[in-house]
């Protein structure tokens, strides 16, 4: 009873300080490991949101700071991680986030990492045969039914609309038997994970005479379906740029930016369960004049409270990774983050967990 009475407190305490308690007996270090823990505390733990970007092909931990008179952002460490096959840090294409498990490929798309920065476990996997040009990959969620965890899958899509899943229980690729959508990913890259499931921005006109429109689509794992949400933003041109993003865990954030403009707005939705009806709401609409009249791969957190938008692009001659810090009152400051590299720099929120992949 009394170690019933500890472990419900323990599950409650945040994972970066469960972390640095292994050590302090053998029982809570085999405690810390078991997966129905580890569940318990992503559940109900505090989260603990940190700010990471892909940057000069590694993973950096940022440090954002909204409260000094001029707001600001740096890097503060880089997480390593080694490449087996060559004993040197991995270089890194693409980065996705899901349940404090960040999913990585290399630079030449042949290899797959799943990994825990907070605890240091990785799994390493081949990308499926085949060419692999313009494909990306999401991770997400389901429920085992026999074992009863949370277990893990990556989905594998492109602009040729072949999806394929590789579950990491069973190590093997497979093609999708799900029926796919019946319309394009005009944003592929542009997706992200809230509550084990991915989601995308699509950009659609359905009928000749109406407005272009933007929806969400979501994919299921534990169904392995597609599933677009009703709820929708008109918008009155199809060249605009989109992004999407996770606000406190809850909610999607959608960046909506047109061409050769610098005018901005940031939409939200409500909570996100398993709703399959999203209502949204314009929250802020900001102009980084003269900054970002063109974006190359724009990226971007949101804080709700504050109304502030951060964004991380290039600059505008794709020789410097910039990141922009605006709100409400419009006054930008931006921040030199170094030059470009071959990977697109990429911002978004991580929450570190105990998830054992």
């Amino acid at each position: 009873m009394i170690l019933d009475v500890e472990d419900e407190i323990l599950c409650r305490v945040p994972a970066i300080s469960l972390n640095r308690l292994r050590s302090t007996c053998k029982r809570w270090n085999n405690l810390f490991r078991e997966s129905k823990f580890t569940r318990k505390n992503l559940e109900k733990a505090a989260k603990q949101f940190l700010v990471l970007m892909l940057k000069d092909s590694r993973v950096c931990s940022i440090s954002v700071n909204l409260h000094a008179t001029r707001p600001s952002a740096k890097v503060t460490r880089e997480l390593s991680l080694v490449d087996p096959r060559y004993n040197d840090q991995l270089v890194i294409s693409q980065v996705f986030h899901c349940d404090g498990l960040l999913l990585g490929t290399d630079d030449d798309e042949s290899i797959i990492v799943v990994w825990n920065p907070l605890t240091g476990q990785t799994k390493w996997f081949q990308t499926s045969d085949g060419d692999k040009t313009n494909t990306y990959y999401a991770l997400g969620s389901y429920q085992d039914n026999k074992s009863g965890n949370k277990s893990y899958k990556v989905l594998s899509y492109g602009y040729d609309q072949a999806f394929e899943i590789y579950d990491l229980n069973a190590d093997s690729w497979r093609t999708l038997d799900a029926a796919t959508p019946d319309y394009q990913f005009p944003y592929s890259d542009c997706c992200t994970s809230l509550n084990g499931n991915t989601y995308w921005p699509i950009a659609l006109q359905e009928e000749e005479k109406q407005e272009p429109c933007i929806f969400l689509v979501r994919f299921d794992y534990t169904r392995e379906k597609f599933e677009r949400l009703k709820g929708q933003i008109p918008i009155y041109m199809d060249d605009q740029i989109v992004a999407l993003s996770v606000v406190r865990g809850e909610k999607l954030a959608l960046l909506l930016k047109p061409e050769k403009s610098s005018k901005t707005e940031i939409w939200l939705t409500n909570k996100i369960d398993e709703t399959k009806e999203i209502s949204w709401s314009k929250v802020l609409a900001v102009d980084f004049s003269p900054y970002l009249q063109d974006s190359y791969g724009l990226s971007f957190l949101f804080d709700e409270e504050k109304k502030v938008l951060v964004c991380c692009d290039n600059d505008d001659d794709c020789e410097h990774i910039m990141v922009y810090i605006v709100g409400g009152d419009n006054r930008v400051t931006r921040d030199n983050f170094g030059e470009e590299d071959d990977a697109t720099p990429f911002l978004f929120y991580y929450v570190p967990s105990l998830t054992r992949i």
